[in-house]
């Protein structure tokens, strides 16, 4: 790594969520999971400063667990509370229509992090409402031609999720469990179990970015740190952060990007940092549009 986190221009969020670079637009997008919020920057891979004009897109009213461009225009899909929505910028956020609802009960679970398979396919987790947390947690996938199906059931807290570099083996956080499941997918697009999960020895896994060598970074909650893990969960290196909860991370370039929460007497907390750490990762994936329930 060339150095430590810098701190970017873009606005303190309470809960920085699902960092999400689309080279297409040479945009970041990323949300504030409490306050709804959907947000959009410009991001430069190639600049010292990657990340700059941000804007707000949209407040949905709601707890926004994530948001992902999908199809070739300027579609959006949101896991917002229980369902997903599919939303077009310049038309009002009440009147995004529901593409799925894979948590119809709000009182037992709300959708959190997602991503975008390299079939275009969504896969997104949820997350339990009660405290202690509860094994109602489930791993979704959306397919545009068939209903949503269930990945992994039982889980604390379904969160980051990421590929290996050929798209053959998917990576999904346990946050609840300080686990990492691997799924293979197979010719078939099934994606099936790979082995035992890998366990995270230090800090509470959330987020997590695959690099283009395919080790794993994960951003740890109450650990004050992203670390990077090989495939087969050994640590390789850490990048200390100046707050206690960093929440996800994704690349731009060379650039890793991590969001983070805000922490009551934490005046670095809230903000989003980059750091040139020597190595690329790839671009989020663009999601086929469903067709809408």
């Amino acid at each position: 790594m060339s150095g430590g986190p810098v701190r970017t221009a873009l606005p303190r969020t309470r809960l920085g969520e699902a960092p999400r670079f689309d080279s297409a637009t040479g945009t970041l997008s990323w949300v504030d999971l409490v306050a709804g919020r959907l947000w959009l920057a410009e991001a430069r891979p190639d600049a010292a400063e990657p990340l700059i004009a941000p804007i707000p897109l949209a407040d949905f009213g709601g707890e926004l667990g994530c948001a992902v461009r999908a199809g070739t225009g300027e579609d959006w899909l949101l896991a917002l509370d229980g369902a997903v929505l599919r939303w077009r910028p310049g038309t009002a956020p009440e009147r995004a229509a529901v593409a799925a609802v894979p948590e119809p009960d709000p009182g037992r679970a709300r959708l959190n992090d997602g991503a975008v398979d390299p079939l275009g396919r969504l896969w997104v987790g949820s997350i339990g409402h009660r405290r202690p947390l509860e094994p109602v947690a489930r791993l979704h996938l959306l397919a545009p031609d068939r209903p949503p199906a269930v990945l992994l059931d039982g889980m604390l807290a379904a969160n980051g999720i990421g590929w290996s570099p050929d798209g053959s083996l998917a990576y999904v956080v346990d946050t609840g469990l300080r686990l990492i499941h691997r799924l293979r997918l197979d010719g078939d697009g099934v994606p099936r179990p790979h082995g035992e999960p890998l366990p995270v020895p230090q800090g509470v896994p959330d987020g997590l970015a695959v690099d283009d060598e395919g080790c794993l970074w994960v951003a740890l909650w109450d650990g004050a740190a992203v670390v990077r893990l090989a495939p087969d969960g050994g640590e390789l290196g850490r990048l200390e952060m100046p707050c206690s909860r960093p929440t996800a991370c994704a690349f731009v370039g060379r650039h890793l990007v991590v969001t983070t929460a805000t922490v009551e007497g934490e005046d670095a907390s809230g903000w989003t940092y980059t750091a040139d750490v020597g190595v690329s990762g790839p671009a989020a994936r663009r999601a086929a549009l469903p067709a809408l329930g």
